[in-house]
């Protein structure tokens, strides 16, 4: 059983689908603690005047105490947020050629009924993903029996859905106790995805690291997806 674990961020980067892509299992690590002002909230599309941010407001009194799964969006009564999000993304890529068939899907997500950050960020990649063709079973942490921490955290989960390999990002090499698997019998291998470029409007030279939905509104979902196996640079042992 090969799993990879990912917290579910909002709009994810090309290389979260790479990875999302190799996985039997795609766990949704939600049980951890909520980081405002990062990528759970948040994420880089390509505006009117260049890169610019984009996201969600949350509540964030007590959300040192919280965890992803329980981190509430910050909703006003007449959910303006809601109204600016979809305006701004309607603005940056009202006119690229395949708007018409992604801001649909983003659209529904975003007017979900939930005050539940996690819920819209899972609708939006897990939408995203099947229409790519990527369909992993998606399980999230906070339904599992496990604790602990960093990689004892990602060993239990591991060992909790009887997974034989384990995808882990570059970073993992700074953080995993590689003995603790080897000692599990699980084999780790690290997904080192080179970033791809392609066709993208408004800027004279290629900006790396956008949102994927900056790919989708570009190429749409059948070239996103080769676009995004393309940057496969397969998987290294430690």
């Amino acid at each position: 059983m090969i799993i990879t674990i990912h917290q579910p961020e909002h709009l994810p980067w090309l290389g979260f689908f790479n990875k999302l892509s190799k996985a039997e299992i795609f766990v949704i690590l939600d049980s951890v603690p909520y980081r405002k002002n990062y990528f759970q909230n948040r994420n880089k599309i390509i505006g009117s005047n260049g890169e610019q941010y984009i996201g969600i407001p949350t509540v964030n009194v007590g959300h040192i105490e919280g965890t992803i799964a329980t981190t509430k969006i910050a909703i006003d009564g007449n959910a303006k947020w809601k109204t600016k999000y979809l305006n701004t993304i309607r603005m940056s890529y009202g006119k690229h050629p395949y708007f018409n068939e992604v801001f649909p899907i983003l659209e529904t997500a975003i007017m979900m009924e939930t005050d539940l950050l996690a819920d819209i960020n899972i609708a939006i990649f897990t939408s995203f993903a099947e229409k790519m063709g990527f369909s992993p079973k998606y399980v999230r942490s906070s339904t599992l029996d496990v604790s602990g921490a960093k990689s004892d955290l990602i060993l239990d989960i591991c060992k909790n859905l009887k997974a034989d390999t384990y995808i882990a990002g570059p970073s993992g090499r700074d953080y995993l106790d590689m003995q603790s698997f080897r000692n599990a019998g699980i084999r780790v291998v690290f997904n080192d995805y080179k970033h791809p470029e392609y066709p993208q409007r408004k800027t004279e030279t290629f900006v790396p690291y956008m949102s994927a939905l900056d790919l989708l509104m570009n190429c749409g979902f059948e070239e996103g997806r080769r676009i995004i196996l393309e940057g496969n640079e397969g998987v290294s042992e430690e």
